[in-house]
């Protein structure tokens, strides 16, 4: 009943308590990744159009990055994302019978790279008179 007690039990919890799940960690950097969003594809593809304001182009992407004039000496504002996901994955376990052990372990780590650049372009009434927008993603 004692080893029951002081080596089974313990044994068991500490074997499960060890083996972790890679997947559940790449979707915890994916829940991470995902909450940088205001400067998306689909916030620009559906919220942004020509003739909208430029205070609702702020409230709606936040401050840009770069604010310069065109060719036409018109206002230019530029939004430059770059995100850098790095994750590194560990699952292993372990197991003991008093003196003998067997353990295992595997690693797995991945790097991408996401940047997304928009291009608001105002006109004399500061008003959205042109965008474009570049993503890319390796």
């Amino acid at each position: 009943m004692r080893f029951l007690k002081y080596v089974i039990i313990p044994t068991t919890v500490l074997l499960m308590a060890g083996c972790e799940s890679a997947s559940k960690q790449t979707q915890d950097a994916q829940t991470a990744q995902n909450t940088d969003a205001h400067l998306t594809l689909g916030t620009i593809e559906s919220q942004l159009h020509k003739g909208m304001s430029n205070a609702s182009v702020v409230e709606i992407f936040g401050p840009p990055n770069i604010v310069t004039s065109d060719d036409q000496h018109q206002e230019v504002w530029v939004y430059d994302r770059i995100s850098t996901m790095r994750t590194h994955s560990s699952s292993g376990g372990w197991a003991t019978i008093v003196i003998l052990g067997l353990g295992n372990k595997a690693n797995t780590s991945s790097t991408s790279q996401r940047t997304l650049t928009l291009i608001v372009k105002f006109d004399h009434n500061q008003k959205v008179r042109d965008y474009s927008y570049r993503y890319s993603n390796f």
